[in-house]
């Protein structure tokens, strides 16, 4: 799974954003967060929480919007935006290697706010920078 959402997440940032990302251990300052759900036909579920800095959802709106002007509620659609498109796209590599369309069924992301990303214990996560921010992704089953 962790190979699949590493994956996911270079093809967001290097290929669609058009930014170069590099892989870190740390992470610190404001974070915003998002979750969403992948449902595995058999039952099993993982969790996804993506967390990051406001300068990621800048640029996000720069990218997709042209504007990075933003209230609450556009920080609230970028960050499921996000979701979406990260998770979204793990979810059809996963089916993509089973062979089957609906093996893994996405949820609908969830805005999390301003948050403490240390109170989410994650069974694996990944953590990358990019212009001297930080943004982290994981998950828990």
């Amino acid at each position: 799974m962790l190979k699949t959402l590493e994956y996911s997440i270079t093809h967001f940032c290097e290929h669609i954003l058009q930014i170069h990302i590099n892989a870190v251990e740390d992470i610190k300052g404001e974070l915003y967060g998002s979750s969403i759900s992948v449902m595995r036909k058999n039952g099993g579920e993982y969790n996804f929480y993506l967390f990051f800095p406001e300068e990621f959802l800048k640029l996000i709106s720069r990218t997709f919007i042209g504007d990075e002007d933003f209230q609450e509620d556009d920080r609230c659609d970028l960050a499921k935006e996000c979701a979406n498109q990260i998770i979204g796209y793990t979810k059809k590599l996963l089916n993509d290697a089973k062979g089957s369309d609906d093996e893994y069924k996405i949820g609908i992301p969830e805005y999390l706010g301003k948050i403490d990303f240390s109170t989410i214990v994650l069974d694996e996560s990944l953590t990358y920078s990019f212009d001297d921010h930080c943004f982290r992704i994981g998950y828990c089953k």
